[in-house]
């Protein structure tokens, strides 16, 4: 039974980051704009490596494409806002693969961190306007700077978030035991434990590391930011070291208190500690919310662990006394 366990974590953890890859959008994505007869694809460039070069292709497809010259309109990302479209800069794409209607440009990309804010325009013989491709609500294309990321950090990092998956996927399955009426919490918890410590350590210096080696920073997470992937990490490791303090009993085997919860309410904290990490993986990985409500569910969400915690915690020394 435990090797079925371990074969249905791998599975799990397999799926679970799979369905992170897929709803990433740091990778490109293919854009089709049809305008006046004129089509325009364009797989998005995401990323360009820090002090390279990044390409931008676009597909042109009309018919008369002869008259029509694409044009690539940029601007540095830091300096300029999405919404200041005019003021950018222009320059003309070149035939890449003339059979297929495929033009190109190389761009230099910048410091890491930085970003550049793109869109394709097309314009007649006359400098008339006749297509734009951009994102549907009308906002520019960004592509991101990236840095190197040293390969022990990165391997080290994607090991550690790696085993905190498969940690809570075996807990998970642990916590299905004690839902239908088991007593042992212990194999449950001594998995949160590690979850929580591979959380950590993969998410906060080795985290830090990898911020700062590809963009620059080091943690943008609440208070201190609003980046959505360091808060989705954040209350992830939260909720597991509220689940592992309120077993610290059956950890410790009562060397140091009790657990908070009976063991079925345990059991409903594993449960709800995978759904809340697949929650997490399923909103996008490079996905940003407005600063407003990235701060007001990551308050409240931390408020509510905290008072819970602290009300069991209450409640559990009343009943001790």
């Amino acid at each position: 039974m435990k090797y079925i366990r371990v074969i249905g974590a791998i599975i799990l953890t397999v799926i679970m980051l799979r369905i992170a890859r897929e709803t990433s959008r740091g990778r490109p994505e293919l854009v089709i704009r049809s305008t006046n007869g004129i089509t325009l694809e364009m797989y998005t460039a995401t990323k360009g490596p820090e002090n390279g070069t990044a390409r931008v292709s676009v597909k042109v497809a009309a018919a008369n494409s002869s008259d029509l010259t694409p044009v690539l309109r940029f601007a540095e990302g830091n300096s300029t806002t999405a919404s200041d479209l005019a003021r950018y800069q222009s320059r003309v794409m070149t035939p890449f693969d003339s059979a297929e209607g495929v033009y190109s440009i190389e761009v230099n990309a910048g410091t890491r961190g930085d970003k550049l804010l793109y869109f394709v325009e097309v314009t007649d013989n006359t400098d008339n306007i006749k297509a734009q491709l951009l994102q549907d609500n009308g906002a520019p294309f960004e592509m991101k700077y990236i840095g190197r990321v040293p390969l022990f950090v990165l391997v080290t990092h994607i090991g550690l978030m790696f085993g905190t998956v498969f940690c809570v996927s075996m807990a998970f399955l642990y916590a299905w035991r004690l839902v239908g009426g088991s007593a042992d919490v212990r194999p449950m918890a001594i998995l949160f434990a590690f979850a929580t410590l591979f959380a950590f350590i993969g998410g906060y210096p080795f985290g830090f590391a990898m911020n700062y080696y590809a963009f620059n920073v080091i943690w943008e997470g609440v208070p201190f930011g609003t980046d959505a992937t360091d808060n989705k990490t954040q209350i992830l490791l939260l909720f597991l070291l509220f689940v592992t303090a309120s077993t610290v009993g059956s950890l410790t085997n009562r060397r140091f208190g009790r657990d908070l919860f009976t063991p079925k309410t345990v059991g409903c904290l594993g449960v709800a500690a995978f759904l809340l990490m697949l929650g997490i993986y399923l909103i996008p990985h490079s996905i940003q919310f407005s600063p407003a409500l990235t701060y007001a569910v990551c308050y409240s969400f931390i408020a509510a662990l905290a008072l819970l915690y602290l009300f069991s915690y209450l409640r559990m020394k009343r009943s001790e006394a």
